[in-house]
C-alpha cells in the first residue's frame, strides 16, 4: 500500500533524498522566509548547490534533464516543511524547462552562464507593454507575481506583441529589471513573488519567441532517443500542473504540525483520545488520501505521455485539470477542519499550522486550480455533444491539449 512517504513513480531518488536532508533546515526558516517575504539566501544557496532549481534544465544547456515527477515530488515534500520553498523548488524551477523552449539564440543566451541559474517569470501585465520597433521590440511598464523575484538571474516576460505577432516570450536579465515592493500577502509570503519594473529596454527579435512556438510539441533534439522530454511534448500541462505538488505537501504538513500539537497534551486535555479530535482528523486524513490518489494520477497521466513523447489528448488534458482542481478542494477542507479542530490557538501567526493554512489558502487561489475553469473544460470533453462521452473515458491519444495561452506561468494571488 502506498503511504505519503513513497515516492511518485518517475521521480529520481537521489534527488528526493536530498530534499529530505534539507527539509528540516528549510522548516527552521520558514517563519523567516514569511517575516521577510522571501526566501533567505541561504536556502536558495542550498537550492542551486544541489541542483534542485535547475531539475528541469535541459542537458543541451549544461542541465540534469530529470522527469517531470522528480520536479513536482521534490517540491511536495519540500513544502511539507516550508510551502514557499516548495513553491519555487516546483513552480520556478520549473521555469528552466520554459528556458530551454526558447529559440535557439535566446536560450543559448540565458544559458550562457550555465544551468545554475533562476529563472522567474512575469505573465500577469499590470501596464507591462511589448512594442515593435526596428529589428525587436521595445519593453516597458509592471508585471505582476513574479516569484523569486530577489533571487532572479533571468525575468521570462509574456506579452502580447501585437496582431501579426499574437503572444510572445521575451527573456530579461535582472540588470534589466527593477524589483519592486508590493508583495505584502497573507499567505506564501516566502515566495518573494514581487512586482517587476521595466523601463524602456531594447530587445532585438532573435531573442524573442512566440508563446505558442514554446509550448508547442517539437522533435527531438540531438542523435539519439533521450530520456529527457520536457524540451519535447507539448509543455502547457505540465508547466500548469506544477503547482499540486506545493499545494498537497503544504496540507500534509499542516496534518503533520497539527498532529504534533495534539500530542504534546497541553494541560493534561489528551486531546488524541476525545472522539471528536480522533474522528476529524479521521476525516482530514481520508480527504488527504484520497487527493494524494489524484496526484497520482495526474503524475502518470504526464509521465506516461512524456515518455511515450505522444501529445495529450483533450480528454485526458481535461481530466488532469479535474483531479489538480479536485486535489486542491480536498486539501483546503482537510486543513479548515484541522485548524477548526485546534481552535484559537491555531491563530497566532508563529504557530506552524496556521502558517501552513494561510500558505494553502494563497495556493489554492492559483489560477491552474480553479475549479469552475477546470470543470468546464472536463464538461466539454466528457458531456458534450461530440466529445469523450463517458467520464473518464480518455479517448484515442492525439490531438494538442489546449491552445497556448498566458495561464501557462501565470499566478493569480
Amino acid at each position: 500500500m502506498r503511504g505519503p512517504d513513497t515516492p511518485v513513480e518517475g521521480a529520481d531518488p537521489e534527488v528526493l533524498a536530498a530534499v529530505d536532508t534539507l527539509a528540516g533546515r528549510w522548516g527552521g526558516r520558514a517563519a523567516e522566509a514569511e517575516r521577510e517575504r522571501r526566501l533567505p539566501d541561504t536556502t536558495v544557496t542550498e537550492l542551486l548547490d544541489t541542483g534542485l532549481l535547475q531539475l528541469t534544465a535541459p542537458p543541451d544547456f549544461g542541465g540534469p534533464g530529470h522527469s517531470w515527477p522528480t520536479l513536482v515530488e521534490a517540491a511536495r515534500r519540500a513544502a511539507r516543511a516550508c510551502p514557499s520553498t516548495g513553491w519555487v523548488i516546483g513552480v520556478v524551477g520549473g521555469h528552466a524547462a520554459l528556458a530551454g523552449r526558447l529559440p535557439r539564440a535566446a536560450a543559448e543566451t540565458v544559458f550562457a552562464a550555465g544551468a545554475r541559474q533562476v529563472f522567474a517569470t512575469a505573465s500577469a501585465a499590470a501596464g507591462g507593454r511589448f512594442t515593435r520597433v526596428p529589428g525587436g521590440f521595445e519593453v516597458a511598464g509592471r508585471w505582476r507575481f513574479c516569484s523569486a523575484a530577489d533571487h532572479a538571474d533571468w525575468f521570462l516576460l509574456n506579452g502580447h506583441g501585437g496582431d501579426s505577432a499574437g503572444r510572445i516570450l521575451i527573456p530579461l536579465s535582472a540588470g534589466q529589471v527593477r524589483v519592486g515592493e508590493g508583495w505584502d500577502v497573507c499567505g506564501m509570503a516566502g515566495t518573494g513573488s514581487r512586482d517587476i519594473f521595466v523601463d524602456r529596454v531594447f530587445v532585438p527579435g532573435a531573442l524573442t519567441g512566440s508563446l505558442s512556438h514554446c509550448f508547442a510539441g517539437r522533435q527531438p533534439s540531438g542523435g539519439g532517443p533521450s530520456p529527457y522530454y520536457l524540451g519535447e511534448v507539448p509543455f502547457l500541462p505540465y508547466v500548469n500542473s506544477c503547482v499540486i505538488g506545493p499545494v498537497l505537501g503544504c496540507a500534509e504538513g499542516a496534518f503533520a504540525a497539527c498532529l504534533e500539537r495534539f500530542a504534546r497534551d497541553a494541560g493534561g486535555s489528551h486531546p488524541l483520545e476525545q472522539p471528536l479530535v480522533r474522528d476529524g482528523l479521521t476525516e482530514s486524513a481520508a480527504e488527504l488520501a484520497c487527493a494524494r490518489h489524484l496526484y497520482e494520477a495526474v503524475c502518470a497521466r504526464l509521465h506516461t505521455a512524456g515518455t511515450a513523447r505522444r501529445p495529450l489528448s483533450p480528454e485526458d488534458a481535461a481530466a488532469i485539470g479535474r483531479d489538480r482542481a479536485y486535489l486542491a478542494r480536498l486539501c483546503v477542507r482537510s486543513v479548515q477542519r484541522l485548524v477548526r479542530l485546534a481552535g484559537t490557538a491555531a491563530h497566532f501567526a508563529d504557530d506552524p499550522l496556521a502558517r501552513h493554512w494561510r500558505d494553502l489558502q494563497m495556493a489554492a487561489a492559483h489560477r491552474d486550480l480553479d475549479w469552475a475553469r477546470n470543470t468546464a473544460a472536463y464538461a466539454a470533453t466528457a458531456f458534450d455533444p461530440g466529445g469523450a462521452g463517458e467520464p473518464g473515458d480518455t479517448g484515442p491519444a492525439a490531438g494538442s491539449a489546449v491552445p497556448p495561452t498566458a495561464s501557462g506561468c501565470e499566478r493569480t494571488a
